[in-house]
């Protein structure tokens, strides 16, 4: 049963930005998912949310700034995602 941190998606995210310049959140998350196959915890729905703990943990390394160095995003809803 997975239970992965936001450290241990970085470089799967990294890997898939640097493969797909300007992919979107929402694409980010499933390609992350699909590689990852995260199950048990994660995939738990969050109290008042439409998404799981795995995908929060994806969208949290943009609000955390945990990649900030390393990637830029551009838009406000649906945000795509660039290496520098």
């Amino acid at each position: 049963m997975s239970c992965y941190s936001e450290n241990e998606i970085v470089d799967v995210v990294l890997e898939i930005i640097r493969n797909n310049p300007g992919i979107r959140t929402s694409e980010l998350i499933d390609e992350a998912r699909a590689q990852m196959k995260p199950d048990g915890e994660d995939l738990d729905i969050l109290d008042n949310r439409n998404d799981d703990k795995f995908s929060q943990k994806v969208r949290n390394i943009k609000s955390h700034d945990t990649i900030a160095a390393q990637v830029r995003t551009v838009g406000i809803h649906n945000r795509q995602w660039f290496l520098k």
